[in-house]
């Protein structure tokens, strides 16, 4: 919900919706009434246990050992007794009124309460103010006379005033808001201070006690880098070398991060959509790899044949036949002595391999192939990429230029999409993390019972991601 309260609608709008004051304050009274009790119990138990050897008769080995005991269980009831007590204190066990001072510190019931009933003050206003400024808005606009007729004024005036009083009703609630927060704050931290200062030895946590977040957080930033590389990817992936380099990095993020994202599914943590989506990064990597070879040889062959033309062209213009090759050569960019290879590297078809997509996708060798074919150092191959070769575009028809020209559009196509679907479904991980790395725009898909589903289905299965 934006800080103007623009998807609101007032008129339905109610005080304990989510995005205002939800729950029950005299419920977290009772809560916090039954830890005041269990914290009193804990008190007592402590003072019945310590009156038990303090006094005489403990003058032997046994009883000073039963004594040490008893004094060491003692004083871990006593450390239970604060923990539960500054619990109960945070919560409050019945619902008083709030002080005047809104910056001091109260009970959650008290200020939960209170900060609901500052909400529904502010909600019944811009309930009426809006009420008010749509009926005025409706008669300005039935007024048969012009703007500066005096009636239509005096309701553009009314409507100013109703106007004004919404902002006020959105200032009141968002103090109301701002309240709800501040002392929720309190609440917390004095919870969180009790436990970990309450001197009781809870038990030691690892670094691998949270391996799920960690996992979580290695596919999201995974995530992240496949579709920053993915996207340098395409836009260099007619650069020898550092195309081929920058595809096969992006497709080891991208199975890292379906890996990750598979073990959070699996634990109920994340969904399978996002597994199905970086499933689809993964794979749209081998489909670019087939068409971006095929585009390749498909220009190599193109270039081929516009060379072949060209020799003949050098002949008829009365060149020898070595001289007419050579000019057409170094006219194509064509190795020399290679243009009925480049012809024969011509795929048959568009899609050869399209087939084995998937073995592509996953193919190690393939990538440091392809590496290797763009730096020139696999034998059979340089002519896949000639320097100062000229562009697709500056080559004379052919039949193999068009199959260039739709591989690699196909090519963009199998990267654009795929980079767009797995960026916007990157979740923040964190408070105050950047919209660039973390735009979630799915969150609402999956939120779709179904589509947002995650776990193992009859063990910790949940049918979507707020399940």
């Amino acid at each position: 919900m934006s800080d103007d309260f623009s998807g609101v609608d007032w008129q339905t709008a109610r005080y304990d919706d989510r995005e205002f004051t939800p729950g029950d304050p005299y419920e977290v009274a009772r809560l916090g009434k039954r830890i005041a009790d269990t914290a009193a119990l804990i008190e007592d138990q402590a003072t019945k246990l310590h009156n038990l050897v303090d006094g005489n008769g403990w003058d032997s080995d046994a009883g000073r050992a039963f004594q040490q005991k008893t004094e060491d269980t003692v004083g871990l009831l006593t450390a239970s007794h604060h923990r539960y007590a500054a619990a109960a204190d945070a919560l409050g066990s019945r619902v008083g009124s709030a002080p005047s001072d809104e910056h001091q510190h109260t009970d959650w019931a008290t200020a939960l309460d209170h900060a609901q009933n500052l909400t529904r003050d502010a909600l019944r206003k811009a309930k009426a103010a809006d009420a008010d400024r749509s009926h005025c808005q409706k008669q300005i606009d039935q007024h048969p006379g012009p703007d500066d007729h005096p009636d239509k004024k005096k309701l553009d005036k009314q409507k100013e005033c109703a106007d004004g009083d919404l902002e006020d009703a959105k200032t009141a609630l968002r103090r109301a808001l701002s309240y709800r927060d501040t002392q929720a704050g309190y609440a917390t931290s004095a919870i969180h201070d009790a436990v970990e200062h309450d001197g009781l030895k809870d038990p030691r946590h690892h670094w691998w006690d949270n391996w799920k977040d960690w996992v979580a957080d290695i596919g999201h930033w995974a995530g992240v880098a496949a579709a920053v590389l993915g996207v340098l990817a395409l836009v260099l992936s007619w650069v020898p070398v550092l195309g081929e380099v920058l595809a096969a990095l992006a497709l080891i993020a991208s199975v890292v991060a379906l890996v990750c994202d598979t073990i959070s599914a699996l634990d109920g943590k994340g969904t399978w959509l996002d597994v199905a989506i970086d499933a689809v990064g993964v794979l749209s990597f081998g489909a670019g790899r087939v068409l971006g070879t095929t585009a390749k040889e498909a220009a190599v062959a193109a270039r081929g044949a516009s060379a072949l033309k060209d020799v003949q062209l050098a002949k008829d213009m009365g060149l020898n036949p070595a001289a007419a090759r050579g000019l057409a050569e170094a006219l194509n960019g064509v190795k020399p002595g290679q243009i009925g290879k480049a012809l024969a590297e011509g795929p048959a078809e568009l899609l050869p391999r399209m087939k084995s997509v998937v073995k592509e996708s996953l193919n190690v060798k393939a990538y440091v192939d392809d590496i290797r074919v763009a730096a020139g150092r696999l034998p059979g191959e340089e002519s896949l990429v000639t320097a100062a070769a000229p562009k697709l575009a500056q080559i004379s028809a052919s039949s193999f230029k068009s199959m260039a020209q739709a591989g690699k559009a196909l090519y963009i196509g199998s990267q654009t999409l795929p980079l767009a679907l797995g960026w916007s479904n990157l979740a923040p991980v964190g408070e105050g993390e950047a919209k660039a790395t973390g735009p979630n725009l799915l969150s609402g898909l999956k939120e779709i019972p179904g589509i947002g589903a995650g776990g193992i289905p009859f063990y910790n299965w949940t049918w979507n991601a707020g399940g």
